[in-house]
């Protein structure tokens, strides 16, 4: 099922499947305190929020909605990619903190990680879209006045 999406939208399917993908990665990450992995997870919120490059969650996620024949759901893509470029942020956090050896944030910044990547994947709730809408948006309004 090839169906293509506007450069302005997304696929739901794909993007829930890549939250759920983002969960299991940061558990994995924090189960074995492995920095490598907060590092790929980085760049792969790095290439799906700053590029138009698919990142490799975004592939597997895509050929994974693909071979289940789900049918796509065109969404916005700018607050999707904003969520993405928080999700940047916090893996370069726990990065750091594992790093450091600062496990109790380490553990804490993934947990949050973690809880929106479920939300969103589970329940279809972009907690990054909702921070996009309540600043991002009101500030561009601010701008062009």
């Amino acid at each position: 099922m090839n169906v293509n999406i506007p450069r302005n939208q997304l696929n739901e399917i794909v993007v829930r499947i890549v939250a759920l993908l983002v969960v299991i990665a940061t558990l994995v990450t924090l189960a074995f305190n492995w920095i490598f992995l907060a590092v790929i997870l980085a760049i792969d919120f790095a290439l799906r929020s700053f590029t138009r490059v698919t990142s490799p969650l975004a592939y597997i996620a895509k050929n994974t909605a693909r071979h289940l024949k789900l049918k796509p759901k065109p969404i916005f893509a700018p607050p999707k990619k904003f969520a993405a470029a928080l999700g940047f942020v916090f893996s370069i956090l726990i990065a750091l903190f594992l790093y450091l050896n600062l496990l109790i944030p380490a553990y804490l910044t993934g947990l949050i990680l973690v809880l929106c990547a479920t939300l969103e994947s589970a329940f279809n709730i972009c907690l990054g879209c909702y921070v996009y809408n309540w600043i991002v948006v009101p500030l561009n309004r601010m701008r062009k006045v």
